[in-house]
């Protein structure tokens, strides 16, 4: 993906994905790696503290607007952040990884059910898959033994009849849960040049989604 050599910028509108949940925000002030943010709607609290997030925001380039996201850690929060007429609450990050474009179908997800015939092994390890896209996918691990972040690894993706080796690389990896704290979620991108998968799973992706519409589990 290609990188921005555009940091973000004070006032500039800011999209935050925590896990499943999409917020709105706006950036206050830059300092190198550190941004502080508008606190976000619904919030972001102390369960936060030291974890990653993701960063989305919008530049235009030769006049085509291009979406943009990093990874930031929630560092502190600052209950009277100064502005210009007023005191507010603000959150401050560290970003963790340089902008890229976003590729659009990491953002179609969909969750998949028990019986969509459709599974992703690791070292023949069936994976708890949380969600999936044509571009990667997000699942549940329990061990000790996971890969490293940016760590490239083989997996076994099953659909139907039909299974497909390639690899993928970790995004992201989150400390352990607090309801169980063997258990982590992992994040992956599927990369190489082979793109033999991405056909049939697209159309396994749009088979679960036609699924889930008809029995009313998508809104």
């Amino acid at each position: 993906m290609e990188k921005s050599r555009t940091a973000i910028r004070p006032g500039m509108p800011i999209d935050v994905v925590e896990q499943d949940r999409h917020m709105k925000s706006i950036a206050y002030d830059v300092i190198d790696r550190r941004i502080i943010i508008a606190q976000t709607a619904p919030p972001l609290t102390k369960y936060n503290l030291n974890r990653e997030i993701t960063l989305t925001f919008i530049l235009k380039q030769g006049g085509t607007p291009f979406r943009y996201g990093s990874q930031a850690r929630v560092t502190d929060f600052i209950p009277n952040y100064k502005l210009a007429s007023t005191e507010v609450m603000a959150v401050g990050l560290e970003r963790t990884t340089n902008p890229e474009i976003c590729n659009l179908r990491m953002d179609f997800r969909v969750h998949s059910p028990a019986d969509s015939n459709f599974a992703i092994e690791m070292e023949g390890r069936k994976l708890g898959i949380i969600d999936v896209s044509s571009g990667g996918f997000r699942f549940s691990y329990r061990g000790d033994d996971l890969p490293g972040i940016n760590e490239d690894v083989e997996m076994t993706m099953i659909i139907d009849s039909d299974s497909l080796r390639l690899k993928a690389n970790v995004l992201r990896i989150t400390t352990p849960l607090p309801h169980d704290r063997s258990l982590r979620h992992v994040c992956v991108k599927f990369v190489g040049s082979s793109r033999e998968y991405e056909r049939h799973l697209m159309k396994k992706i749009i088979e679960i989604q036609r699924k889930l519409l008809n029995e009313g589990k998508l809104p």
